[in-house]
């Protein structure tokens, strides 16, 4: 996570009879992903931290660039649903809370200490189609729909051969789905691919390039 450190003065007041207490709380701005944010300095800290250990559990490879900018990314996305209010800063409890989805980099269970036991929401699974180019033999169309539907690949493309040989429609639908099929490029798409949530354990599986 790449930031930029402001420092500003974040007030709570409240008031009671004709006194006002007032707290003031350190905030940074940092970008998360493409987005900058407004974060309470102990936020900060926690998810440095996480960045920083999941960083360093993943296997050395071409790829981890690419994993820990999907990760930024989903993080500033989840970040964004809860900040959402003009001039609201990210707390320390929206950092667990995303911590808790997305899971630690050992496998451990998250256990917050600002939020109450088992508050986290578990990440929303999206199953979505793509071309899985990282097991093709041609256009990825045979391995997107084996990894869509959990299938045996040479299954798929023995059952594409004999509809081409039988001259049916299996090359036509070959071509539609090459053409309008997105490549799954990034770790999240490889999971959503799969229908797999976007979870460490699961994003740490394409850090590798095949």
């Amino acid at each position: 996570m790449y930031c930029k450190v402001l420092v500003f003065l974040y007030i709570f007041a409240t008031t009671n009879n004709c006194s006002t207490d007032i707290a003031m709380k350190k905030t940074i701005s940092a970008a998360i992903g493409s987005t900058n944010f407004v974060i309470d300095e102990d936020a900060y800290s926690r998810l440095d931290s996480y960045l920083t250990a999941f960083r360093a559990h993943l296997t050395p490879g071409p790829d981890n660039g690419e994993v820990m900018n999907d990760l930024e990314n989903r993080i500033a996305e989840l970040l964004s649903a809860s900040a959402s209010g003009e001039g609201r800063a990210v707390s320390l409890e929206m950092i667990d809370d995303v911590i808790g989805r997305i899971g630690m980099p050992d496998g451990s269970q998250f256990v917050s200490d600002s939020q109450p036991s088992g508050n986290s929401t578990a990440e929303p699974v999206v199953h979505k189609f793509y071309r899985d180019t990282d097991h093709r033999s041609l256009g990825g169309v045979c391995s997107g729909i084996a990894a869509y539907f959990n299938l045996d690949i040479t299954l798929v493309r023995v059952l594409f051969v004999v509809l081409l040989l039988c001259a049916s429609c299996g090359f036509w639908i070959y071509v539609v789905l090459w053409l309008i099929a997105p490549k799954a490029i990034t770790p999240t798409q490889k999971c959503e691919l799969r229908g797999w949530a976007p979870t460490y354990e699961n994003l740490s599986k394409f850090n590798v390039s095949k």
